[in-house]
């Protein structure tokens, strides 16, 4: 039976939170060229970003950037030190760990901010 490992779930989290953050980014160009096209239609894609559906979108958006940046700070450790290297499972949890809590206190933060 094929068995999972995190160290192939860590791999698979930063394509889909890069792929994702880049989605994210044409979609904020796309809401942004929204915007420009004057007062109303800048008030609509506000009162939009405002929906309980974005808002989520945001705390999860938090939580791709803080997963995907931390791991690609774990990433670039094991590529020039060799402690890094043996360490690689530690740094790994502390990676998930990390990226847990800034997206819960963030999302937080976020959640009750208006």
């Amino acid at each position: 039976m094929y068995r999972v490992s995190v160290e192939m779930l860590s791999w698979l989290l930063h394509k889909i939170t890069g792929f994702s953050i880049i989605g994210f980014l044409i979609f904020h160009i796309w809401g942004m060229a929204q915007m420009s096209q004057g007062p109303d239609a800048f008030n609509r894609v506000i009162e939009t970003y405002k929906t309980p559906l974005f808002r989520v979108g945001e705390v999860l958006l938090l939580a791709a950037i803080a997963f995907h940046g931390l791991n690609g700070m774990r990433l670039i450790l094991g590529e020039f030190t060799h402690w890094a290297m043996q360490k690689h499972k530690l740094l790994l949890i502390i990676t998930y760990a990390l990226a847990f809590v800034v997206a819960v206190v963030g999302g937080y933060l976020m959640w009750v901010a208006e």
